[in-house]
């Protein structure tokens, strides 16, 4: 059964008084059930507006406030010039205390681009969290994650300069963070700490990530340091809510 015949299925299905409940919200709950239970698999797109409009037997507008809020829910994502699709990959993250957020995905064919790499005077955030005085430089990368070519993660990480001077060159030699921590001497690092936060996605955010404006995402910061207590990394990251499951490995007991 293709994706137009299980929406035709869902669609033909009586609507409940809309007294009740509006109709939009119906086709809302409809669409967001069959995509959690895999009735629509992730990457599938649905047909058109005018289309699926049909199918419900709705008009546009109706149809356009239900496709709305899954959109910003995250649920489905709309492609400019191609059509609306329901979001693909669910990722897991072991989120452990000596590995890197994109060393610990599991089970998805991921990849790491660099959007930006530049010199320029530490965040006010990075320069706390790092012990860094109010000016002092860093190499700022801004990256962005894949999964089966759909962008699910994207982190501005930023180094210290007074740590490691010749990051961007080591970075572009190696092709690696760690390769760029092993040029400059740092061969081991702990994360000593990571946050996680509910929020929405800006407009940068929601272009790189394929999603809507304010769509939910979750973000995290975290603090790297090398064997000897010296802070070497400052990471934002920004995840869709409804694409990730963070797993947090840590076996050290509670007091």
């Amino acid at each position: 059964m293709n994706v137009d015949q299980r929406l035709l299925r869902l669609a033909r299905q009586p609507y409940a008084d809309k007294h009740t409940q509006s109709i939009w919200m119906q086709i809302y709950d409809r669409l967001g059930e069959a995509v959690e239970s895999g009735l629509l698999p992730e990457g599938s797109r649905l047909p058109g507006e005018d289309d699926l409009a049909s199918m419900f037997g709705v008009t546009r507008v109706t149809l356009r406030r239900a496709l709305s809020l899954l959109q910003h829910e995250g649920r489905l994502v709309s492609r400019k010039g191609v059509g609306v699709f329901v979001r693909s990959i669910s990722v897991r993250y072991e989120v452990r205390e000596t590995e890197a957020f994109n060393m610990a995905l599991n089970g998805a064919d991921s990849r790491m681009d660099a959007l930006s790499l530049v010199r320029k005077p530490a965040s006010a955030d990075a320069a706390e969290a790092l012990g860094l005085k109010s000016g002092e430089e860093v190499t700022e990368v801004r990256f962005i994650q894949h999964a089966q070519s759909t962008p699910y993660y994207y982190a501005v990480k930023e180094f210290p300069v007074s740590v490691m001077p010749e990051f961007a060159r080591d970075y572009e030699k190696t092709g690696s963070i760690l390769g760029a921590y092993a040029a400059a001497g740092i061969e081991s690092y702990l994360r000593t700490e990571t946050r996680i936060t509910g929020d929405f996605a800006t407009e940068e955010e929601a272009d790189l990530l394929h999603i809507s404006r304010q769509a939910p995402v979750l973000r995290s910061r975290s603090v790297n340091e090398d064997n000897t207590g010296r802070a070497i990394e400052y990471n934002r990251g920004c995840w869709p809510m409804l694409s990730v499951e963070l797993v947090f490995n840590n076996k050290t007991p509670f007091a």
